[in-house]
């Protein structure tokens, strides 16, 4: 009885022991779990970055220029292939004025939140804010991505007795001679005047409303010489009415074979006209990547490559940071020929 006895207690005991040490297993287990979780938790919240909701709704692209000039159709070609990758879409509003700084200057003084944004060439962007007070500067905007960058000519009427740069130059020297462009402190101005100056010669600039209206003048023997956007002479060239007298660029243009660059001609303008994206100032980083990266990811689609090839504008994509990169050089190019005409002190 006595043996039985203490048998019982024995197993009461061990019964007991065994639920008191599941006990701070389960115990132990919970608080292990609980010190994984918050562990997992502290990782995650160190290494989870930020996913910006952008976009989430109609994104506006301002073209400063009317409606069916180049400017437009490439901002059209682009908004529509932009639009399907970044999922929303991008609605191309025309607002014309002040050399394609009315419309410039609408988008960059709008919200700093990515949904207006402007599509300009560098003379609206560069330089007529620096001549003219326009309400902003390229240093108080974001620029995104160049887009398509134009060598610049100089060419004269077929019939004309000047068959190179150098007779050109020499007649201004001697007469008063006139040479239009499309407009007064555009970039191909700047060239032609500095040109000029290099060579120690003056003539007349008679400014026009667009490239295709001076060379009419040009044809029309209204004027002796042009200087426009090289693609504005693809329709002039092939049957004589207008001759090419120098190029812009590093290289001669393959359409052009036989016209020489001013480089080769002792005149070093590194000068063009180009297209460029442009937002406000203060845009968030990660828009800017966003935008950036999308239209260079829509320049490579067959249809908008189509569109800039037909156009006869060179597709020439450069992101935020490169451009970024070259935009004081190129503002110091066109300030330091500002300030030889006596325009900028």
């Amino acid at each position: 009885m006595k043996n039985r006895k203490t048998r019982l207690i024995a197993l009461i005991m061990v019964i007991a022991m065994v639920f008191t040490l599941a006990a701070c297993g389960s115990s132990g287990s919970n608080s292990g779990n609980s010190s994984s979780d918050n562990d997992s938790g502290d990782t995650n919240a160190d290494t989870q970055t930020t996913q910006i909701d952008y976009p989430n709704k109609d994104i506006t692209l301002i073209v400063p220029y009317a409606a069916g000039g180049t400017t437009d159709l490439l901002a059209r070609a682009l908004s529509t292939q932009l639009g399907q990758d970044l999922g929303v879409n991008v609605v191309v509003q025309n607002v014309e004025g002040g050399g394609g700084t009315t419309g410039t200057s609408q988008a960059v003084n709008s919200a700093a939140d990515g949904y207006t944004l402007a599509i300009c060439s560098n003379g609206g962007y560069l330089i007529n804010p620096v001549i003219n007070e326009v309400g902003y500067t390229w240093e108080t905007t974001t620029p995104i991505a160049i887009v398509s960058e134009i060598p610049i000519a100089i060419g004269v009427a077929g019939s004309s007795s000047y068959q190179t740069l150098d007779e050109l130059l020499a007649a201004a020297g001697d007469s008063s001679l006139t040479y239009s462009t499309p407009g007064a402190n555009s970039t191909p101005h700047l060239l032609a005047a500095a040109v000029a100056m290099q060579a120690g010669v003056s003539w007349n600039h008679s400014p026009n409303s667009s490239s295709p209206a001076a060379i009419a003048e040009l044809i029309g023997g209204h004027i002796d010489a042009v200087c426009v956007n090289l693609p504005t002479f693809k329709s002039y060239t092939p049957n004589g009415d207008v001759r090419l007298l120098a190029v812009t660029g590093e290289e001669r243009d393959s359409n052009y074979p036989d016209v020489p660059t001013f480089k080769e001609l002792g005149y070093d303008f590194d000068a063009s006209v180009y297209f460029c994206i442009v937002a406000p100032d203060g845009l968030d980083p990660e828009i800017v990547t966003i935008l950036s990266d999308a239209i260079g990811a829509a320049m490579e689609n067959p249809t908008v490559q189509e569109t800039f090839a037909n156009l006869d504008f060179p597709m020439s994509y450069t992101g935020h940071e490169a451009f970024v990169a070259r935009i004081s050089d190129d503002y110091s190019l066109y300030e330091g020929i500002l300030q030889d005409l006596g325009i900028l002190e």
